[in-house]
């Protein structure tokens, strides 16, 4: 296995990124802030993230096997199974080789239709934020080009989708 980083046109907030999950069986859409640092920040302030505050993206997954969504946090990244591998926090990366879709593919096998290039198509990302850390065997992954602003519109939007 080996990580490779994945770099979009955006940084994810080190600070208060708040990823948000909304789900069914087909698509799962994953949005959290994204570094937005005020040019006048004195840096002596602290500003606390509401709902309401611009500056979020909305990754969407297809056609996804499974997601794990909860710790390490960014201070316990090196317990982290792959961290030796070069696991960053406040990053995207993609997982080659991935263990995890070999376990997926494996456990599948039993099912009296399988086939093992269905899992051929599947790719392993990992979203890794301040306090959680996102991984998902999906098809792919793209970025939300209508999302809102906000957070609050945002889960809006995606709850009609859904």
């Amino acid at each position: 296995m080996k990580i490779e980083q994945i770099k979009e046109k955006f940084d994810i907030d080190v600070g208060a990124p708040t990823p948000t999950i909304l789900s069914n069986e087909q698509n799962l859409y994953l949005t959290f802030y994204v570094s937005n640092v005020d040019p006048n920040w004195d840096g002596k302030s602290i500003h606390m993230r509401t709902d309401q505050d611009d500056g979020i993206v909305t990754i969407k997954f297809d056609r996804f096997e499974q997601f794990k969504f909860g710790s390490p946090n960014d201070e316990a990244i090196n317990g982290h199974p792959l961290y030796k591998l070069g696991l960053k926090p406040y990053s995207i990366q993609k997982v080659i080789d991935s263990e995890w879709i070999k376990e997926l593919k494996n456990i599948n096998s039993v099912h009296p239709y399988h086939k093992n290039e269905l899992f051929e198509k599947y790719e392993h990302f990992i979203f890794f934020f301040h306090d959680r850390c996102f991984e998902i065997v999906s098809e792919r992954y793209s970025i939300e080009k209508n999302s809102k602003s906000n957070m609050k519109d945002e889960i809006k939007r995606i709850s009609e989708l859904l």
